[in-house]
């Protein structure tokens, strides 16, 4: 058996896709007929249930991370916008050599910005999970 063609099908009953759609596209890719390619879903969802499960139920969880990270990344970019915006209004080096004194902001901005793209990335993850194509 072709190994491409479980983690397919893995991945199609995970996005909670038709099972006649599954079935048909099995059969196309890998020749089957209708009744095998059928029997090769149900075969593979019994074996790789907790994997299918766990995808399917991690979503909610996935979500509910990804809005807090969104939210407390930008409320650290908010909180410390302070020295980005009078690092422009002091002359450069100054502020340049200023920075060693604040540079407990500088990592509070360098962490939301980070936070607010991961949570970024986890909404654009698991709301492509809940609304495939």
């Amino acid at each position: 058996m072709n190994e491409e063609l479980p983690t397919f099908i893995i991945k199609e009953l995970s996005k909670h896709r038709d099972r006649k759609d599954i079935v048909r596209r099995v059969s196309e890719q890998a020749g089957l007929h209708h009744k095998e390619a059928e029997r090769l879903v149900t075969l593979v969802e019994a074996r790789h249930r907790r994997i299918i499960a766990n995808t399917k139920h991690q979503t909610p969880w996935l979500l509910f991370v990804s809005i807090g990270t969104l939210l407390l990344g930008i409320g650290l970019l908010g909180f410390n916008l302070e020295l980005v915006l009078t690092f422009f209004q002091m002359d450069i080096p100054s502020q340049v050599l200023r920075l060693h004194r604040n540079s407990y902001q500088v990592i509070g901005l360098i962490t939301g910005f980070g936070m607010t793209i991961g949570g970024l990335i986890g909404l654009w993850k698991s709301f492509g999970i809940i609304f495939p194509e």
